[in-house]
């Protein structure tokens, strides 16, 4: 064989060969394309909380006004075989109160033992101090029961600013009209307005424990005094917890409020101050005093403060009926979808 005969020989062979791999490789992305789509429940959310913690689940309800509904809510845990979903970011007063209709059909935020401050689009605070106490189940097997750690009985100590006002929070009859205007609604048990500490501490142990900016092990204490919580911080048991493992006043390294606004947005939706609002409610009490509520600050802590301050906002929580089933709205991509 001629020289220039092999030469061209080789490239054929060469050119059939790429054909062939790419011919493969078609072939097999065909066959993924084909495969069904991801679906989840409440338990394999609950083994592999890491992996989805921070998807988007569409469940028809805008938070921002924007028209879109599939990123508007994220999964934030899984337990008792069901998923738990929260905003994506603080809500506005006005979507609360004009589009969401809450809290309570027909009535107004202020009516209900909230205030909305034209000064501030995102935030909810308590007029002065919560003048009315909402009734919550006092039976163990119900829907209190899946969010509520039994370290402290709000019925018990309805009298306290704090239950008062925590009470607004965990009562889903207030919230029911965000479950009313969600277009999957059919798929929802019930929504209140702020995850309570243990759900927000399960979430983080859960998903995040051991990672390498700097972020601690936290866990809710057993209250030693006052009325309500106390969070603790790595060995410590102090009142207020940074995430960042520093001390009050600690400022976030670029690292740190990159790893904030990426990986932990599901807990810090912000690592800077945001419209005035500085962060969101927790729907537990505090342990300091019988005034204070928990709250999540943006810059990364949980901490504590007056119940009527006017600088926080609300994130709602939505808890999926038992046995809802989450399916990815195609392959590889970030959004599910809500099915019985």
């Amino acid at each position: 064989m001629s020289e220039k005969a092999a030469e061209t020989y080789k490239e054929e062979a060469g050119k059939e060969e790429n054909a062939l791999q790419k011919g493969s490789e078609e072939i097999g992305n065909i066959i993924e394309s084909l495969k069904p789509p991801v679906v989840i429940d409440g338990g394999e959310v609950g083994s592999h909380l890491n992996e989805y913690q921070g998807k988007y689940v569409d469940i028809g309800l805008n938070t921002n006004g924007n028209d879109v509904t599939t990123d508007d809510w994220e999964l934030f845990y899984a337990g008792n075989d069901r998923i738990y979903l929260i905003a994506a970011d603080y809500v506005a007063t006005e979507v609360l109160e004009k589009q969401w209709h809450v809290i309570g059909s027909g009535t107004t935020l202020d009516t209900n033992g909230f205030k909305a401050s034209s000064s501030y689009q995102y935030n909810v605070y308590w007029p002065n101090y919560p003048t009315k106490f909402l009734d919550l189940p006092t039976e163990p097997d119900n829907y209190l029961s899946l969010v509520m750690h039994k370290q402290y009985d709000l019925n018990s100590n309805s009298g306290k600013n704090n239950s008062m006002a925590t009470s607004h929070l965990l009562n889903k009859d207030s919230w029911n009209g965000i479950k009313e205007v969600a277009g999957k609604s059919d798929c929802i048990e019930f929504v209140i307005g702020g995850p309570t500490l243990e759900m927000w501490c399960k979430a983080w142990n859960e998903a995040v424990e051991g990672d390498t900016n700097g972020f601690v092990t936290i866990e809710p204490d057993p209250q030693t005094s006052g009325s309500g919580y106390k969070v603790k911080h790595g060995t410590t048991s102090d009142y207020l917890m940074y995430m960042n493992g520093g001390g009050l006043g600690t400022t976030l390294s670029s690292d740190q409020k990159t790893a904030l606004g990426t990986t932990y947005k599901t807990f810090f939706p912000h690592t800077e101050g945001y419209e005035s609002c500085n962060g969101y409610w927790l729907a537990s009490p505090s342990a300091y005093a019988s005034n204070l509520l928990m709250y999540v600050r943006y810059i990364g802590n949980v901490n504590n403060y007056y119940c009527y301050d006017n600088n926080l906002g609300v994130r709602p929580v939505v808890c999926l009926e038992s046995g809802v089933q989450l399916t990815e709205t195609s392959k590889g991509s970030n959004i599910y979808n809500v099915s019985m």
